[in-house]
This record gives C-alpha cells, sequence and structure tokens, in this order.
C-alpha cells in the first residue's frame, strides 16, 4: 500500500456523469484519491498522464469503450497499472479477465466493495 500519508491513486473510467461523480464521492469516503476520466480515450490519456495506481473502468461506454481500453493498457510497456473492470453486462467481464482485467464485477457494485477490490488489485500487482 502506498505509505501512511498517500492514499491509492485511482482512475475511475465511466461515462455516466452522474454515477461517476457518486462513485467518486464513495470512493474518497472509503479513503481512496480519485481522478474520474468520461470514455476510453479520455481514460487512456488519463492512466499515461497521471500513472495511477489502479484503474477502474465501465466496458460500455462511447469514443473508446473499455475493452479497447484494456488492450490499448495492455499494450503498453508503462503504465502498467492493474486494470478492474466493472459491467452491468457479465458476459463482457470474462472478455475483460481475458485482456488483463485483474478484476470483473458485476453493477452495482457496492463502493466499500470496490475500495477492497482497488487496494487487493494494488497489493497483488506489488507483490512480485
Amino acid at each position: 500500500m502506498p505509505s501512511a500519508t498517500e492514499r491509492l491513486r485511482v482512475l475511475l473510467v465511466e461515462d455516466d456523469r452522474d454515477l461517476a461523480e457518486v462513485t467518486q464521492a464513495a470512493l474518497e469516503f472509503e479513503g481512496l484519491e480519485v481522478a474520474v476520466a468520461y470514455d476510453g480515450r479520455e481514460g487512456l490519456e488519463a492512466a499515461f498522464r497521471l500513472r495511477p495506481d489502479v484503474i477502474i473502468t465501465d466496458l460500455i461506454m462511447p469514443v473508446l469503450d473499455g475493452l479497447q481500453l484494456i488492450q490499448r493498457l495492455q499494450s503498453e510497456p508503462e503504465p502498467r497499472s492493474p486494470v478492474i473492470a466493472v459491467s452491468a453486462v457479465s458476459s463482457r467481464l470474462r472478455t475483460a479477465r481475458e485482456l488483463g482485467a485483474i478484476e470483473g464485477l458485476v453493477k452495482p457494485v457496492h463502493p466499500r466493495e470496490l475500495a477492497d477490490c482497488a487496494r487487493k488489485a494494488w497489493r497483488h500487482a506489488h507483490a512480485a
């Protein structure tokens, strides 16, 4: 985990602005630092700019969907932030994991479960 004075930095990629705001506030309440991108292209740009500890992405989005985002992130040597996929369409989560997502969660996801999953993903990525 980042040190006691640092918070886990999460990039949330979600095209539903209302859901993104609610999720951001809930994750911040859980002690995470959260930046938001509203489509896959913004998410890709933010991932390279911010180098978050963990990326949480919706799968069904305009411009560049979550599956394409995962593919693009996995094709680059840096950043290698673990990715958590969330979707209301559970069949897409298997594909997300096959493409490199460390976890796939069915919406709606309780904020505490999402925060715990982000912490676990970060620990897993840094256990090597």
